[in-house]
This record gives C-alpha cells, structure tokens and sequence, in this order.
C-alpha cells in the first residue's frame, strides 16, 4: 500500500473578517453557514479541492449533508451563496471544485516520509538546543574555575566537527532516496496504447464500473506520478476483499471514477467481519438509513405531495436570503 498523507487547513488572520464570511454569517443561522463552508473545504482536501457526488442522495446537497451530518437546507444555502459568488466551479452534475481564491495559501499535504522526517528534525533542534544550554553551563562552570581559553576552544572545535559529521551523514542519507527520481525520468513512457491495455486489465478487477472515461484521466495522472500497476491491483484486491468481508451493498460500493480519483489504493481497507448477528445489522442499517431510503419503492402520494411543497418553500427562503445578501 502507498504511504499515508496527511492534510491541513490553515486560515489567516483576518479569515473572519472577510466580505464573503462577513456576508454569509450575515443572516439568521449564518454561524452554521460558516461552519458548513469550512467543512466543505476539509472535505475538499484529499481531492485536490473536488467534492464529488455518488449518488447516494437524491441531490448533491443531500449528500453532503449527510457526510457532513447537517441539515440539507442549510447545505442548499452554502452551495447556492458559492456558486453565486463564484467561489465554486461545477465541472459537471457529479463533481465540483473550489476556486484559487479559496484553496490558495489556505490548505496542504504532506507525505507520512514527510511528516517523519519534520519532526525529526524538531528532535533534533530541541536536542542541539539542549546541548547548547548544557555548554553554555559548562563554559560558564570553567569561567568560574579560571579554565584557559585554549580548552573553550578545543570544546567548541569538537562540536563545529561534531555537527560537520552529522551534516555529512545526512547529506548522504539523502542521496540514495534522490536517486530513484532521476532514474525514473528516464524510463520509458507509455504510449497512449499500452496505458489504454493496461487501464482495461485495471479496469476488468474494480467492482464496480461507473465513470469509465474518467477513471482512465485519473489513472493516467496516476502514472505520470509514479504509482505502479501493481500498487493499484493490489489497491483493488484490497478493495474487493473489504467489500466481500464486510458485505458492502452494491449502491455503496464507490463509482470507478470516483475511486481512481480520490486514489483509492492509498486507502487502509478493514478486513474483519462485522461483530454483529443479522438482526442487529438489520435494525441498526434501519435507524440510519434517511427516511426517503425508509419509504422507498412506498406508495404515499399525500407524503410526496408534501416533499415538493417544502422543497419549494426551501427553494423560495434560499433565494429571498440571497436577495438581501446582494442587495
């Protein structure tokens, strides 16, 4: 499996202070607004700034609400105050992405080799600022003791030679994980032939085969990055087993596209079986199911007549609020 990454957001210091957060914590519940915006960008990270729809609600609203465990109205509001503010792009009815304005300066990533090698350099700081108060305690000892000058010197000579050694030994420590990239640039590139041969024998493993044009510009993106075929099957095979294990119904299971998108073979898959008899699984899948996959295949024209009413209402507050905030 590929290495970890790990994500961040980071707002500046004047972030609550802007005219788009300003305008929209403007209206009545606007602090969850806020906080939904926020969200969505944390949602947003390990797609490069993408939120995707998989069709597991009835709208892309009601999907991130669900993800993001909010009211759909509230989701409705947010989308439809970015989208008019230009702060979103929808590239199509499944995907949309934040603008520059909005990621630039404000999220990152970093490799779990990354991350290993940053705090071991903070180690390293906080050790090298210990051993600096110790000489300094140390020097000031010999002062007291009148110690000549010549051994402060030879003192401070052994730590230059001592910091040049560990210089030397990490500048070679780096050249060999140097190494591979250079030579990788000289490999041969695939034809678009030999890349579409090997996406169909990709293709063939992955369970569930939705989205196939777009799988095949992710995968090729993947491989201009350097991931291999066979990180990828095994990615699939890891994904496959999950889904046998677990019992993953087919309207759960991820759409090709969006599995090769959010480059799914990074992902650690669970392996064990549900701890749980069928009845509990029954009761507990019914309590968490939202109440239009309750009802579905239902006949209750007076429930859906009602659906439309308050869609409409929703529709009708959603633009009023917009209105003002123009205004």
């Amino acid at each position: 499996m590929a290495e970890k990454r790990y994500f961040w957001i980071k707002l500046q210091m004047d972030f609550w202070k802007s005219p788009v957060v300003k305008m929209l914590r403007k209206p009545s519940g606007g602090d969850t607004y806020a906080v939904i915006y926020l969200e969505m960008i944390l949602l947003s990270l390990e797609n490069n700034g993408y939120i995707y729809y998989s069709g597991v609600g009835d709208s892309f609203a009601e999907e991130i609400a669900l993800v993001l465990d909010e009211e759909t109205i509230n989701v409705e509001f947010v989308l439809a105050f970015l989208k008019q503010k230009r702060l979103i792009e929808f590239s199509d009815d499944t995907s949309f992405k934040f603008t520059e304005d909005v990621t630039a300066d404000l999220v990152g990533s970093e490799s779990a080799s990354a991350h290993r090698v940053r705090a071991y350099r903070k180690r390293q700081k906080t050790i090298a600022s210990e051993q600096k108060t110790l000489q300094c305690n140390i020097n000031e000892t010999n002062r007291n003791l009148d110690i000549d000058i010549d051994k402060e010197k030879d003192i401070d000579n052994n730590i230059r030679s001592f910091s040049d050694e560990n210089d030397q030994v990490n500048s070679q420590n780096k050249q060999p994980k140097e190494q591979p990239k250079s030579s990788s640039n000289k490999q041969h590139k695939p034809t678009k032939k030999e890349l579409d041969e090997r996406f169909e024998s990709l293709w063939a493993l992955y369970p569930r085969k939705v989205g196939k044009q777009k799988a095949r510009k992710y995968y090729e993106r993947a491989v201009k990055n350097g991931t291999s075929d066979e990180i990828i099957k095994k990615g699939i095979e890891s994904y496959n087993k999950e889904i046998r294990v677990q019992g993953t119904q087919t309207n759960f299971i991820q759409h090709g596209a969006t599995w090769f998108g959010n480059a799914g073979w990074e992902n650690e898959y669970n392996f064990e079986p549900p701890k749980r008899n069928n009845t509990q699984r029954q009761l507990i899948q019914k309590e968490k199911l939202p109440d239009w996959a309750k009802n579905a295949g239902k006949k209750q024209p007076s429930n859906s007549i009602m659906s439309r009413t308050e869609k409409a209402k929703n529709e009708a507050e959603i633009n009023e609020l917009l209105r003002r905030l123009s205004q």
